[in-house]
């Protein structure tokens, strides 16, 4: 860890180009900026906020013991016009011999982008807990990372072994028997080297774990390494569960400004050769992207298992025979965003009565399938009499499938026929089994199955319609909090459209 401390000691950080040409048109109407637009762009760059703060705590704490946490604190402390004259004479990243090892470029853009959903995540949950000081959260999350930043601009080669190491060990191990400790460790010391404050340092320092502030910065934190290879992560709901705590909201809503986050960020800061966390989230069935090094490590293993054929053996060698093809492994259904908002415009642009019935079912059942991600769909209506509820059109369900009978009794007093007292949804999951099945009959526990399931009555005014049931079919396909909550805006929707049919069938 000595080791490392020393050649990761203070000294000039470059800046990424994007960041330098901005405040270069800064300085050029300096008069005119503020000190905010232009910490906006400085919090935007990992690299320039942790040598702002660096330069800035270093020279003031010379002459006192004040500390400043903020990007636009140490603008107002060295005066707008000093700091982007100083700026010009800063190195460029992309310029730098760093930059020239092509994975350390992407490691670093990487990384930064990382940083900035963490950091993005952290301010906005910050704000939404009414902290005045948001971003001091703002930027330690940014400095979170500087100390991996250092590793790939001063030891590329430890970087480039430690990135390895991980894909073979856990990420403690990788980084003790590459840096001698592990970046937990090593964070604290290296940053306050850097003449990182007190404060900053308290709200990276695993002591105060516990504190409203810490549990928004760890969870932003873990949110945004965990996204970095998509949004389908149980672990995920962790730090979702923890930020709904700190914030007293519901947890939708805490996964609704997660994603809506994510996607700010991306649009926002597109300026590095990385690709966002939010791109990954409508994610696609199929192989991840292999990365670099595993190509090179496949390749090298292949060269050490085979051994040089001599003439002879060239000559016994036969065809490799054809490889048989495995059947493809069932992927569970993912949504598409695109086509939920068009469904729901497509039910709205048709509430003239311009849509028979079996056309706004099929827009229905579309955007409950396609945009939802959901597999079997029943769409059950009330029976003439008014004394049934009865599947009237489906979509995914085979033949032979019992499900394809859902019928149930409104005089009785199962979960169905309660949910017909009035629009209302349930989702059954395992927090709510044990309460809900046993209200369930046998033989419609035989037709559902033991998987979650989504179900949402439908009602015209005080007009009952019928009721929409939907699931992702395997045990192992889950649902989630978000998906139903856009189940339940689909099926409100759906009930206008159907209030509004041409004609009844």
């Amino acid at each position: 860890m000595t080791n490392s401390l020393e050649r990761l000691k203070p000294g000039v950080v470059p800046i990424f180009r994007h960041t330098h040409a901005t405040l270069i048109r800064f300085g050029v109407r300096r008069e005119h900026v503020t000190a905010r637009e232009v910490a906006t762009e400085i919090l935007a760059d990992p690299l320039a906020t942790f040598f702002t703060l660096h330069t800035i705590n270093k020279r003031i704490s010379e002459r006192s013991d004040a500390e400043v946490c903020t990007v636009e604190h140490a603008l107002m402390m060295q005066g707008i016009g000093a700091y982007l004259d100083a700026a010009r004479r800063l190195p460029i990243f992309e310029d730098s011999p760093f930059s020239r090892d092509p994975r350390a470029l992407a490691a670093v853009h990487a990384l930064a982008r990382s940083a900035q959903h963490a950091a993005w995540q952290a301010r906005d949950f910050a704000v939404l807990h009414s902290d005045i000081r948001a971003e001091e959260v703002q930027v330690a999350a940014l400095l979170h990372f500087a100390p991996e930043l250092l590793i790939w601009l001063r030891m590329p080669e430890q970087a480039i072994r430690l990135r390895r190491q991980r894909r073979r060990l856990s990420n403690v191990e990788a980084e003790t028997s590459v840096l001698g400790d592990s970046l937990d460790n090593l964070r604290l010391p290296l940053l306050k080297n850097w003449n990182i404050p007190p404060l900053t340092l308290d709200l990276l320092s695993p002591v105060n774990a516990d504190r409203p502030r810490q549990v928004i910065l760890s969870a932003c934190l873990e949110i945004a390494r965990i996204s970095e290879r998509g949004w389908w992560y149980e672990r995920l709901n962790d730090d979702y569960i923890a930020l709904a705590g700190v914030e007293n909201a519901a947890l939708e809503t805490v996964i609704a400004t997660v994603h809506a986050n994510a996607a700010r960020v991306a649009r926002c800061c597109n300026w590095l050769e990385a690709p966002p966390a939010a791109t990954w989230g409508p994610m696609i069935p199929g192989p991840w992207p292999v990365e670099e090094e595993d190509e090179e490590d496949a390749v090298d293993s292949a060269k050490a298992a085979a051994p040089p054929l001599v003439p002879a053996e060239i000559k016994a060698v036969r065809p490799a025979p054809a490889p048989v093809e495995e059947p493809e492994p069932e992927v569970c259904p993912m949504p598409d965003k695109q086509v939920f908002r068009e469904t729901l415009k497509n039910i709205d642009q048709h509430l003239d009565g311009s849509l028979t019935l079996n056309q706004m079912s099929a827009v229905i059942l579309k955007g409950l399938h396609t945009g939802l991600g959901l597999t079997r769909i029943i769409f059950a209506m009330q029976t003439p009499d008014g004394t049934r509820v009865k599947a009237r059109f489906s979509h995914g369900i085979a033949a032979d499938d019992p499900l394809r009978h859902f019928e149930f009794t409104l005089a009785n007093k199962d979960l169905f026929s309660q949910m017909m007292s009035k629009m209302q949804g349930v989702w059954l999951n395992e927090g709510n089994r044990q309460k809900l099945w046993p209200m369930i009959s046998p033989k419609m526990q035989t037709m559902l199955g033991e998987g979650d399931f989504f179900s949402m009555s439908l009602y015209n005014g005080t007009k009952p319609i019928g009721l929409i049931y939907a699931d992702r079919g395997k045990h192992e396909c889950g649902l989630d909090p978000l998906t139903y909550t856009d189940f339940k805006m689909l099926c409100l929707q759906a009930a206008r459209g159907l209030g509004k049919i041409k004609a009844p069938a």
